[in-house]
């Protein structure tokens, strides 16, 4: 029998984390990764290898360069699954996790989603759950991927996730979860303004969808989704999960406002979880903070207030007609709603 050298013994030494924390973030048993420390193991399931290295914020690239030694081929759609099964093990325990690359934060989205409990959103537009999956999966992303495999992988992998993250929505909002969104009104229309006025393809039209389904949720379930304009502009992007519950958890996402197209390091710290006690009270004030910036005016006779304020919105782009007609025709994915 083959004997293979134990690179992931050395990945894990090198992390610097204890097992328990690994086994956590990684949704691996504590009892498998202890006999991989012990050559217990000669060589690892593929989606172990691939589950382990995601949680400790690894590159697709860098993991089938690793399958490599341990005479596997690279990742691909049939391996998304098993590695997908073994994130719904992952904990959100311990202070707080970093995370780098924009796939370990969608990674990280599906277990904190599948948590319900109350959730409260604060970004520059209602949640991306609501977008077709043409919009959601078009958009430009950074991603360390250079090669054409890993680049194709990484989309089967976005796509699957986001999958599955919208039917965890489905099931949150068939459960009665509560949803609150604040956004800041200058923002909220920047956003508007470049995605109308972008020339490529049907983006306008996705666009036009995208709010369309956002609003259609509000309006049929205006006490489940409370979406809220703020004048007020946040310095964070972030999300508080299960605010209802007395192990609620926080997810930072960090605002990045310009791209470079350079030679280098392209790997950013994208963002944060955190249970945290105090990273949770910090998050809250910010909330209240928000609370206090709502526009009065489209609190008002809410929902009708702000759906006449969106209606508004795109009629300035000549687009009133077809907006009140997605509205009245939501796809089913946009009923409820997510980050």
């Amino acid at each position: 029998m083959r004997i293979f050298e134990n690179i992931i013994r050395g990945i894990i030494n090198d992390s610097g984390l204890k097992l328990n924390t690994i086994s956590k973030t990684s949704g691996i048993s504590h009892t498998y990764l202890t006999k991989l420390i012990n050559d217990n193991i000669n060589r690892p399931g593929k989606d172990k290898i691939a589950s382990i290295m995601l949680a400790l914020n690894y590159s697709i690239e860098e993991i089938n360069t690793v399958l490599a030694g341990y005479d596997y081929q690279a990742l691909d759609e049939p391996d998304i699954p098993e590695i997908l099964e073994n994130n719904r093990k992952r904990k959100i325990q311990g202070n707080t996790l970093s995370l780098y690359d924009d796939i370990h934060v969608k990674l990280l989205l599906s277990p904190m989603e599948r948590r319900g409990g109350t959730k409260i959103l604060v970004k520059e537009a209602p949640s991306f759950l609501f977008m077709p999956d043409e919009l959601y999966l078009g958009r430009k992303v950074d991603t360390n991927e250079n090669d054409p495999p890993d680049k194709s992988f990484y989309h089967s992998f976005t796509s699957a996730l986001f999958k599955e993250r919208k039917a965890i929505f489905q099931m949150s909002c068939d459960a009665g979860t509560r949803f609150e969104t604040y956004i800041c009104r200058h923002c909220l229309e920047e956003y508007v303004q470049k995605v109308m006025d972008a020339k490529q393809g049907n983006q306008p039209e996705l666009a036009l969808r995208f709010f369309a389904n956002a609003v259609a949720a509000i309006r049929a379930n205006p006490d489940q989704h409370r979406t809220w304009i703020m004048e007020r502009c946040p310095w964070f992007d972030y999300m508080i999960q299960g605010d209802d519950r007395d192990d609620p958890k926080v997810f930072f996402f960090g605002k990045k406002s310009h791209n470079y197209d350079s030679t280098h390091d392209q790997v950013n710290l994208q963002g944060f979880s955190s249970d945290s006690p105090s990273m949770i009270e910090l998050f809250r004030k910010e909330t209240q903070l928000c609370r206090s910036a709502i526009d009065p005016q489209l609190m008002n006779n809410y929902p009708d207030s702000l759906i006449r304020y969106f209606i508004q919105l795109f009629t300035s782009y000549g687009y009133a007609e077809a907006f009140t007609a997605h509205m009245d025709n939501p796809e089913r994915s946009g009923r409820h709603h997510g980050r």
